[in-house]
């Protein structure tokens, strides 16, 4: 019975990391949101390595898995997206709704919503997962994990002084819209990527992976967490050119 819960238990790791990063992205605390997305997603490799080591794998932990990405890699990323757009410039509107003599007032940006999107196309992105057989050896789409980290990375990346002059033209309205969209689209694409799982311990049938690891240790050491979204960037770069090999 314990042995069959351990993958479970990484899940709810997951879950609650995801809860918390969303408390902090709404106060838009996006050190601490980006941090625990970042444990929230190491918590996810966890469920799954112990779920194949343990010969533990079912339906439920799938299923249930997915549920805790949604929120991890889902709602937070969407959060994130709308804290930004708002810090742009979209401003928010005051609503006052009377229902039954009783007033509801609540303020929110109509146009930041589309934030929200990454959320809604993340939920499609992890549904398609567990319906499609054929992606256990490689993914169909960016992952929302992945995705997640990018999105959550880019206040990081903003404020950082190696991008202090590209600043002007990413953070922005037109660009964040643009990165919004065009990571719905990557996730849902019908695009193959490696995934990091290693089948064997042959070097040549493991070479995207382990270079990829070799490289991510450099990347981290010389410019720390802003890293994290040059190497996802790099991964879907890398696998452009290995589709067209292919």
């Amino acid at each position: 019975m314990i042995k069959k819960n351990i993958p479970n238990f990484f899940t709810s790791l997951n879950l609650i990391c995801g809860c918390l990063a969303s408390y902090f992205a709404f106060k838009s605390l996006f050190e601490a949101a980006f941090i625990l997305v970042l444990v929230g997603v190491f918590f996810d490799l966890f469920d799954g390595f112990f779920a194949r080591l343990l010969k533990v794998e079912s339906n439920f932990g799938l299923q249930f898995d997915s549920m805790a990405d949604l929120i991890t890699s889902g709602l937070v990323p969407g959060i994130v997206m709308y804290k930004l757009l708002l810090q742009v410039g979209i401003k928010e509107m005051d609503f006052s709704i009377n229902i039954i003599n009783v007033d509801f007032i609540f303020s929110f940006s109509p146009l930041a919503i589309i934030g929200f999107i990454i959320t809604l196309s993340s939920a499609i992105r992890l549904t398609r997962f567990n319906l499609d057989i054929s992606q256990k050896d490689e993914f169909s789409g960016l992952p929302a994990p992945a995705n997640a980290l990018f999105i959550v990375s880019l206040p990081i990346l903003f404020d950082h002084p190696f991008f202090n002059s590209l600043k002007p033209f990413v953070f922005s309205f037109p660009a964040l819209l643009i990165i919004t969209l065009l990571s719905s689209i990557l996730m849902n694409l019908r695009f193959r990527l490696f995934t990091f799982k290693l089948n064997s311990f042959k070097i040549n049938e493991n070479l995207y992976q382990i270079t990829f690891f070799i490289v991510g240790v450099f990347l981290f050491y010389f410019l720390n967490w802003i890293s994290i979204p040059i190497l996802i960037i790099s991964y879907i770069i890398v696998n452009i050119f290995r589709n067209y090999l292919k």
